[in-house]
């Protein structure tokens, strides 16, 4: 499976861990990235200490794609025998995910709100969970043959 995430975000936590965070720690900058803080009149490891807190919450995004991913697999399975989740990718400027699923070299593709997807993970919403599980057995395919809810 694909995770993949785009648009880059970070969390006031994640913020300042970055910014305790020794100078080890910090990135190397790339050239590209060293003429983009130049030009901002940013100092190098200012510039440095902002990326390290977006990968820090780009990595956490990513552990809660594949939660999420796998969760919207297990239920489409239950729908549909077979059907394997391909990509999972989180679209962060627009909150949503998007889950593309494959059976038999048939793509279906699911669009659900970011917003959702954390209600479900973080508190175990039993309305969020029914309404993702709403979202899967509509967007399904009916030549996939779903099962009925």
């Amino acid at each position: 499976m694909e995770i993949r995430i785009d648009g880059n975000r970070s969390t006031a936590e994640n913020w300042m861990l970055a910014q305790s965070a020794s100078l080890d720690a910090l990135p190397e900058l790339t050239n590209a990235q060293k003429e983009a803080a130049d030009a901002l009149q940013v100092s190098h490891e200012a510039y440095a200490r902002n990326f390290y807190a977006g990968e820090l919450t780009r990595s956490e995004l990513g552990a809660k794609a594949e939660r999420a991913a796998r969760v919207v697999e297990r239920m489409a399975q239950s729908k549909v025998p077979g059907v394997v989740l391909e990509d999972v990718w989180l679209k962060t400027f627009a909150g949503k995910y998007r889950f593309d699923l494959d059976l038999n070299r048939n793509r279906a593709v699911l669009w659900m709100d970011e917003d959702l997807v954390n209600e479900w993970l973080d508190s175990g919403s039993r309305t969020a969970e029914e309404r993702i599980a709403r979202i899967v057995e509509n967007g399904l395919p009916a030549s996939w043959n779903v099962k009925a809810s």
